[in-house]
């Protein structure tokens, strides 16, 4: 996966780890070393290394960090990356978005407290 804008076409090929076959629930923080790709209800954080991309069906109820972010789901607790946002048609995102760089497109969801750039997020 080149970049974060790239996520949704090599989301569909099985080249990324994660939890993809289907919807289903977790209790408790997820951690990837990884490229990941989520398509699951977590109550709790997800954390990834490097890039994450969270599937239109993905809900986190707590915080996600990690490196790139594509937010295709909803979030409901706030996001950190170090690198890159973008957040889809159709996502919603609560709380706050801290990111080095940040794309938001027409039809998103977002209400909460911004913070782009400055180097390091």
């Amino acid at each position: 996966m080149n970049s974060v804008a790239g996520a949704e076409a090599s989301s569909a090929n099985s080249e990324i780890p994660g939890f993809s076959p289907g919807t289903f629930s977790v209790w408790g923080d997820i951690r990837f070393s990884a490229d990941a790709f989520l398509r699951a209800k977590v109550q709790g954080n997800v954390q990834a290394a490097r890039k994450l991309v969270l599937d239109p069906l993905a809900e986190v109820s707590g915080r996600v960090q990690g490196g790139d972010v594509c937010v295709q789901g909803k979030i409901e607790g706030g996001l950190e990356a170090i690198g890159q946002v973008w957040i889809k048609a159709g996502a919603r995102l609560r709380k706050q978005c801290v990111a080095h760089s940040l794309r938001i497109e027409p039809g998103a969801d977002f209400c909460g407290e911004l913070k782009v750039g400055g180097g390091r997020a």
